[in-house]
């Protein structure tokens, strides 16, 4: 049983890698497009603080993108029913 945990451990990593790399983009992506509907609805003309409340609002959302990116993987990770 151990042996067979030592060959499936870099399957998982190499999912769980990629996993958090698609959901760091897709969190980027998400930031990008919360920070241009933030500004998009700032009044004008934008003060700094109104600025850098929207950047740090919308990069909440890279966490998430990487914990769900995570959470993706383990649900759809191949059950080990020997």
């Amino acid at each position: 049983m151990a042996n067979q945990r030592k060959n499936d451990e870099p399957d998982t990593k190499t999912r769980q890698n990629v996993a958090g790399r698609f959901g760091f983009i897709l969190g980027c992506v998400a930031a990008f497009a919360a920070t241009a509907v933030n500004l998009w609805r700032l009044p004008r003309p934008w003060e700094t603080t109104s600025i850098l409340l929207a950047v740090l609002m919308a990069a909440l959302n890279v966490p998430l993108g990487i914990a769900f990116g995570l959470l993706g993987e383990r649900l759809s990770r191949p059950s080990k029913k020997g």
